[in-house]
């Protein structure tokens, strides 16, 4: 074979290897590349880099990062108008809720300090960016003292020190064909620098706006918490009043009441007799069932003690008007948990002429209306007679049990109504 022909094969395969050696250079470059310039996630971690970016000695990987962490907290901090908008309508949408202001406040004072760690960490930046500034800007004087010398003749420290600004004078130095590249390369830094100087400046200022943003909501919240603390204080202390003139109002009925049950005849009353309301039956019905259930004051429904609900069919223990909202939610009616006082008001009046079976009939000894039974018909009547507050279930003889009213009761009713 001839020799020149051999030693062209020969070039070709080292030209593919060299192309091919090109093209994996290439790629792996392009990998690499892509590693590097995958965005970094600076929300998530904060701090670390806040950390990181204070140190005075970094490397330039690390510059790079901080670069971008600079740029991360001057868009962050860019969109106050959208922010201080969205913290004004989430307040106007605060419930008067103390734990829902209690946790915004808690979420405010977590922002604030999160916002016044980036203030510091901008401060402090911009210190060392300007030092470093100072310090380059001394060296370009000096170098440029040295050129004159060197050209004896001041006409370059005129020319750029009568500049009227420092882009002037980077400008016209920039346009000098006598520096080297080092002043070159000194001036695109200082140029770049003087330009994250800027920025900085304007995101501090941003970061300060967000900030008294931030307080000043806060501070409303605590006004609003406060209004609701002073507000629920008052409630608290007028339940209280409430609580304690209760309590003297109830003293007043336990005392009625002892006195009207221990000197009501002890024998029982009449049978039952139907009326002409199917309802009325039903809740007579109902409350003669519960003959002979001890008499438990609150019970049931009204707490006490006594965790029995008004729906229990089964229910063992039972005060005056406990027995009537029973009775009646039995038979289908709700006529809710209140006093013998409270239903003395309800329904609908009739006369004693028109009482039939499941009318109600209350009684007052002196003290307002203490008490409260249910018409069975017959001149007779079924109540849960106890003597008050004090009795909860361990009185045998205080218990549900019928009565005449004609004679000694008929002397204390207050009135007779329809609950139905």
């Amino acid at each position: 074979m001839n020799l020149y022909v051999i030693i062209g094969l020969e070039v070709k395969e080292v030209k593919k290897t060299i192309l091919g050696l090109l093209v994996v250079c290439s790629f792996l470059s392009m990998i690499v590349f892509s590693q590097q310039t995958k965005a970094i996630d600076f929300s998530k971690n904060e701090d670390k880099y806040i950390k990181l970016c204070s140190s005075s000695s970094l490397t330039n990987a690390n510059k790079k990062t901080c670069e971008e962490f600079n740029e991360y907290l001057s868009e962050k901090n860019k969109n106050l108008k959208e922010e201080i908008h969205n913290t004004k309508k989430e307040l106007s949408e605060t419930k008067n809720d103390i734990s829902e202001i209690t946790e915004k406040i808690k979420t405010l004072d977590n922002e604030i300090t999160a916002k016044q760690k980036e203030i510091t960490y901008l401060l402090s930046s911009i210190k060392r960016v300007e030092k470093d500034i100072t310090e380059k800007e001394q060296l370009m004087r000096e170098r440029l003292y040295v050129m004159q010398t060197t050209y004896n003749s001041h006409w370059m420290i005129d020319v750029l020190f009568g500049a009227e600004d420092f882009t002037t004078f980077f400008s016209r130095l920039n346009s000098l064909n006598d520096i080297t590249a080092y002043e070159k390369e000194l001036i695109q830094e200082l140029t770049k620098q003087k330009d994250a100087l800027a920025s900085q400046k304007k995101t501090l200022e941003n970061a300060q706006t967000a900030l008294e943003n931030q307080r000043q909501s806060q501070i409303a919240l605590q006004d609003q918490l406060l209004e609701l603390k002073i507000d629920q204080e008052n409630k608290i202390a007028e339940n209280q009043k409430e609580s304690q003139q209760i309590s003297a109002q109830q003293k007043k009925i336990d005392a009625a009441l002892e006195s009207l049950i221990s000197q009501a005849p002890s024998g029982g009353g009449g049978s039952y007799v139907a009326g002409s309301s199917e309802v009325g039956n039903a809740i007579a019905q109902k409350a003669l069932t519960r003959l002979g259930s001890r008499y438990w004051w609150g019970a049931p429904g009204g707490g006490y003690g006594d965790p029995t609900s008004l729906n229990n069919p089964n229910a063992n223990y039972f005060d005056c008007s406990g027995l009537v909202a029973w009775a009646h939610l039995q038979a289908g009616v709700n006529v809710g948990r209140k006093t013998a006082a409270g239903y003395s008001g309800s329904g609908k009046a009739v006369s004693r002429s028109e009482l039939q079976a499941g009318d109600v009939i209350t009684f007052n000894y002196g003290s307002g209306v203490e008490h409260i039974g249910i018409y069975i018909g017959g001149g007779s009547f079924v109540h849960a007679a106890g003597y008050g507050s004090g009795t909860r279930g361990q009185y045998p003889d205080q218990c549900v049990k019928t009565a005449t009213l004609a004679g000694y009761w008929e002397r204390y009713v207050y009135n007779y109504r329809r609950l139905y």
